[in-house]
């Protein structure tokens, strides 16, 4: 296994626990927008404790995506910083508002209408940024950007992104996150003993997977549409990642049905978690369809093995330091004793 590869799993886990983590934060902005901020204050206190201490951390897995890319792969970061450069920038808007309307809707003291308009705006934000994250996504999927081997682009700016495989992503990807909300939330209900709470995210996780399972199969039907070669791969390859998002998406409905919300985020997080893995796996060696291979699109393996050092030094002092960040503020609070008189 030479560097580039080790970089592609590490930009895999990467990209996987932005897509966990991130992509809860980002559904419960997705649900805000959904029910038009009917939410009562008690859902919405609920949804602003749940992601609050933790939701900035989470944008550290797009970080390491974006610096291994540019920096081991700078043909293919060249190639997709020209062909959807909109996308992405729309995407960046959507993670700057929706942090500033977080911000501001927390500490403001203004009037009742203002609060309205930053909830407002993290809603939007909240949405559009996954819409236009898996839309980016999908067009990569589909194979039909015209990038070169040297990283040219030779297309609009629009037809890439805007192709059916790119759009189905797009809302795909925000019920992915809605879906992954509805379950984490449902566990923090069920660890706060909220039996109203408990009952209103039990509901929204059946419902909203039941239609991403639906939207999977979908899903698989647009790939091989839209982009033989990686339907290809699926079958040479990446099936048995198909059969674990399948049996964890069942498993998570199953969980949630019978209330037991560790294990129902545990089997969600499988699902997604098996669906991105299953997108790499098939789709190796090419980085960047229809081509471009990561050993095309490398640096020199000199640069490579100096990521890789500095990386495994990093992980060293990031991962326990986030650890602790989950540990502070997501762990179950010790219940005191009763005294007995």
């Amino acid at each position: 296994m030479g560097p580039d590869d080790i970089l592609l799993i590490v930009m895999l886990t990467a990209l996987t626990l932005y897509a966990l983590l991130g992509g809860a934060d980002f559904g419960a902005g997705v649900w805000e927008f959904t029910t038009a901020l009917q939410a009562s204050d008690k859902e919405r206190q609920h949804i602003y404790k749940a992601i609050g201490p933790v939701w900035e951390a989470n944008h550290v897995w797009l970080i390491f995506v974006l610096v291994i890319l540019m920096n081991g792969f700078p043909i293919a970061f060249a190639g997709l910083s020209r062909a959807l450069w909109l996308p992405l920038l729309l995407a960046l808007c959507g993670i700057v508002f929706r942090g500033a309307s977080y911000a501001f809707r927390s500490h403001s003291h203004g009037t009742h209408r203002e609060r309205r308009l930053w909830e407002a705006v993290f809603a939007i934000a909240s949405t559009a940024t996954p819409l236009f994250l898996g839309a980016a996504a999908g067009a990569i999927a589909s194979g039909k950007l015209a990038i070169t081997a040297t990283g040219g682009y030779n297309d609009d700016y629009l037809s890439g992104w805007l192709s059916p495989l790119a759009v189905f992503t797009g809302f795909y990807m925000i019920g992915m996150c809605a879906f992954l909300s509805a379950v984490y939330l449902f566990r923090e209900a069920d660890q706060v003993n909220s039996p109203e709470l408990k009952l209103l995210w039990r509901q929204r996780s059946l419902s909203t997977g039941i239609w991403m399972g639906v939207l999977s199969l979908g899903g698989l039907v647009m790939v091989q549409l839209e982009s033989p070669a990686l339907a290809a791969g699926f079958i040479s390859r990446g099936w048995p990642l198909i059969i674990v998002s399948l049996t964890c998406g069942v498993g998570s409905l199953f969980e949630v049905w019978r209330g037991r919300s560790t294990r129902a985020v545990i089997a969600s997080s499988g699902a997604v978690a098996a669906v991105i893995w299953g997108w790499g796996v098939s789709q190796y060696p090419v980085i960047l369809p229809p081509g471009i291979t990561s050993a095309m699109a490398k640096a020199p393996d000199n640069v490579l093995w100096v990521m890789v050092g500095v990386i495994m030094t990093g992980t060293v002092l990031l991962l326990p330091a986030l650890g602790y960040l989950f540990m502070l503020f997501k762990s179950t609070p010790a219940q005191p004793k009763r005294v007995e008189s």
